[in-house]
């Protein structure tokens, strides 16, 4: 009698497939996830000058205007402040939503007094929302104030 089945001795076969697509999408995801995060960690102002302000090594800046007044804009969750030098002014939010035509108002009034400025810093809230930070942007860009610092700190 034959005995049975089997042949080819017990051996395996040593040759197997390993599926390498999602240990390469996993990695992928975190490549990009570690160059997104590493990038705006270092990023707490930006400017949205488009102009190249950079000067040569050999070039040394001129000294600041000592009767040069700064603009500062700040956004908060329920006001915005409106700083000329040391001088603020709060603008209130009037029904929960921010008064643009108050702000207009302060930025022509700085507009005519300053025709020839056109830099200004925006600062930001963490718990401001974001519309009303773009709004703000085109208030301030309707007027003319195109060289704005951005601060999210």
């Amino acid at each position: 009698m034959g005995g049975g089945g089997g042949g080819g001795g017990g051996k395996r076969s040593v040759n197997s497939e390993l599926n390498l697509v999602p240990y390469i999408d996993l990695l992928s995801t975190l490549i990009c996830f570690l160059l997104i995060t590493a990038v705006w960690q270092q990023i707490s102002a930006l400017s949205t000058n488009g102009q190249n302000t950079s000067t040569s090594d050999s070039a040394t800046p001129p000294p600041p205007d000592p009767n040069r007044v700064d603009f500062t804009l700040s956004v908060f969750l329920d006001r915005m402040e409106a700083q000329e030098g040391k001088k603020t002014v709060t603008i209130r939010h009037i029904g929960g939503e921010p008064d643009y035509q108050g702000l207009l108002r302060t930025l022509m009034d700085w507009r005519s007094r300053y025709p020839d400025r056109k830099d200004l810093t925006l600062n930001t809230d963490s718990q401001a929302p974001y519309k009303n930070l773009i709004r703000v942007m085109d208030t301030l860009f309707e007027v003319d104030f195109n060289d704005v610092g951005v601060n999210t700190k």
